[in-house]
C-alpha cells in the first residue's frame, strides 16, 4: 500500500496546478516532496489540450466577475488572491511566455495548448511528483487522521490530505464522468443540480434551422424569458440544422440549459425562452428603412428575395424574405408595411429555446459542490477536514474567454498551497536493527 502526504484526484488543469503548487510548497519548507496524482484517463491534461481550439486560452486580463456564474461571492477570496496577473506571472516563472490578444484573452506565445501541458508536466517530474494514469478513484474514505483511496484496479493509497480535482461531466469523450461529485458526497458534501454550459442550443423552428444550416453572420443575441431581457452578447452567430451556436450563443447557453432542465433561470420560473437576433446591429431601424426604400425605387422589377441582398448572407436574406411574404413579388408592389415587417425581422429574428445539446457538446459543467461548504481562502472542506476541492467539481463556471481556466489555476494554487502547508512531516520508519550494547570501556 502506497503512503503519501498529498493525493490529488484528477490530472486536469486544476489538479496539475494543485499538485505543482503543493510540491513547491513542500520543497520550500525543506521537506521531501510527497505528492501523487491519480488520473482516470490514459494521459493527463486531455481537456486542457482541447481548450481554445487547441490554443489554450489561459486566462482573461479583463477579470470581470460578471463572467463567472454559480457561487461567485464565495469564490471571491480565491479569485482575488490569484487574479489573471498572478496566473500569467505563475506561468512566466515556469518558463512559459504568454501574449494578450483581443478582448483580454491570454494565450501561450506558441499558440499551442501542448506547450502549457508540457511545461506543467516537466516541472512536476523535476520535483518528483508521480502521476499514475488509468487510475480512476472508485472509493474515498477517511482513515484515522488521513484518507484511504481505492482505484478501480484494487490499488490502495493512504494520504494525509486529499485534493479533489476531478472534472465535471462536460466532454465525456475526453475522460470526464462526474465521478468527483460522488466522491465528495461520500464525505458529506452536497451537490447542486448540474447541467451543460457553453453548449449549442436546440431551437423549435426545425424547418428554418434546416434551411439555414451552415450560415454564419455577425450580430447581437438577446435571451428573453417571457419577453424579459435576461442577457445579451455580440459576435458570430452560427446556424445549425437543429438551432444556433457560436461564442455569443455559448455565453448565454448556461441560462438556456438551466431552463431546459428546471424551467427556471437563476431560480426564477419562466414559461418560455427565446433568442432574439439583431442581424444588423450596427445600423438603426431608421437608417435601414431608408436603404430598403431606396432599393425599391432603384430595382422596382427585382423580386422581394433581393430586398436584403447585400445586407445579409444570401441564404439568410432569402429565408427572411420568404418568411415575411411567402411568395415572389416585384419590389415595386411592396407596401411600406411589407418593408417595415422585413426590417423588423432583421432586427429581431426570434428562435424558441427547446433544449441544449448534451454533455458531449458542452465545454464546461454548471453546478457542483457549493463553495459554502469549503473554507473561502483555502478551499478545505468544512465537512471533512483534510479534504480540499478545486476546479470544475465546485459550483463555479465561467464564460468563454479564459474564465474557466482562470478558476482552474486559481483554485488549484489555493488548494495545493493550503494542503501542503497543513501536512505534518512524516515520521521516519523505525529501524528494525537491534540496539547496540555500549562498549565495556564506556560503562
Amino acid at each position: 500500500m502506497r503512503r503519501v502526504e498529498i493525493a490529488v484526484v484528477g490530472g486536469g488543469a486544476s489538479g496539475l496546478m494543485a499538485a505543482l503548487t503543493a510540491a513547491e510548497e513542500q520543497k520550500r519548507q525543506h521537506r521531501p516532496v510527497s505528492v501523487l496524482v491519480l488520473e482516470a484517463a490514459q494521459k493527463p491534461g486531455r481537456k486542457l489540450l482541447a481548450t481554445g481550439n487547441g490554443r489554450c486560452n489561459l486566462t482573461n486580463m479583463h477579470d470581470e466577475r460578471s463572467r463567472f456564474h454559480g457561487d461567485v461571492l464565495a469564490a471571491e477570496a480565491v479569485l482575488g488572491k490569484y487574479p489573471p496577473q498572478a496566473v500569467v506571472r505563475r506561468f512566466l516563472s515556469l518558463g512559459l511566455l504568454c501574449r494578450e490578444e483581443e478582448e483580454g484573452r491570454v494565450y501561450p506565445n506558441s499558440g499551442q495548448a501542448a506547450s502549457v501541458l508540457s511545461i506543467l508536466l516537466e516541472h512536476l517530474q523535476a520535483l518528483g511528483v508521480e502521476i499514475l494514469c488509468e487510475r480512476p478513484v472508485s472509493q474515498l474514505s477517511q482513515e484515522g487522521a488521513g484518507f484511504r483511496l481505492c482505484s478501480s484496479q484494487g490499488e490502495e493509497v493512504l494520504a494525509q490530505k486529499v485534493i479533489l480535482a476531478a472534472s465535471g461531466q462536460a466532454a465525456p469523450q475526453l475522460g470526464s464522468n462526474g465521478s468527483g461529485y460522488a466522491l465528495a458526497k461520500a464525505l458529506g458534501h452536497s451537490c447542486t443540480p448540474c447541467f451543460p454550459a457553453l453548449v449549442p442550443v436546440i431551437c423549435g423552428e426545425e424547418k428554418r434551422c434546416k434551411a439555414l444550416h451552415g450560415v454564419r453572420c455577425r450580430g447581437r443575441v438577446s435571451l428573453l424569458g417571457d419577453g424579459k431581457l435576461l442577457g445579451e452578447e455580440s459576435g458570430e452567430i452560427q446556424f445549425t440544422d437543429y438551432g444556433i451556436s457560436g461564442v455569443c450563443v455559448f455565453q448565454l447557453s448556461r441560462m438556456a440549459s438551466e431552463w431546459a432542465k428546471t424551467k427556471t433561470v437563476n431560480g426564477i420560473r419562466f414559461t418560455s425562452l427565446q433568442f432574439s437576433l439583431d442581424l444588423l446591429p450596427n445600423h438603426s431601424p431608421e437608417e435601414l428603412l431608408g436603404m430598403l426604400q431606396r432599393r425599391k425605387r432603384l430595382l422596382p422589377k427585382s423580386d422581394n428575395m433581393a430586398l436584403l441582398s447585400g445586407f445579409l448572407p444570401v441564404v439568410l436574406a432569402r429565408q427572411i424574405a420568404k418568411e415575411v411574404l411567402g411568395k415572389l413579388v416585384p419590389l415595386e408592389v411592396l407596401s411600406t408595411y411589407d418593408i417595415e415587417k422585413t426590417l423588423l425581422c432583421t432586427k429581431s429574428y426570434t428562435f424558441t429555446v427547446k433544449a441544449t445539446q448534451g454533455w458531449d457538446r458542452a465545454q464546461v459543467t454548471a453546478g457542483g459542490v457549493p463553495l459554502s461548504e469549503t473554507c473561502p481562502q483555502t478551499l478545505e472542506s468544512s465537512r471533512c477536514p483534510g479534504l480540499y476541492l478545486c476546479g470544475e467539481v465546485l459550483n463555479l463556471d465561467g464564460d468563454c474567454g479564459g474564465y474557466n481556466l482562470q478558476w482552474a489555476w486559481a483554485s488549484g494554487m489555493a488548494a495545493g498551497k493550503a494542503a501542503a502547508s497543513a501536512c505534518k512531516p512524516q515520521k521516519p520508519a523505525k529501524s528494525s536493527k537491534p540496539r547496540r550494547k555500549p562498549h565495556a570501556a564506556n560503562r
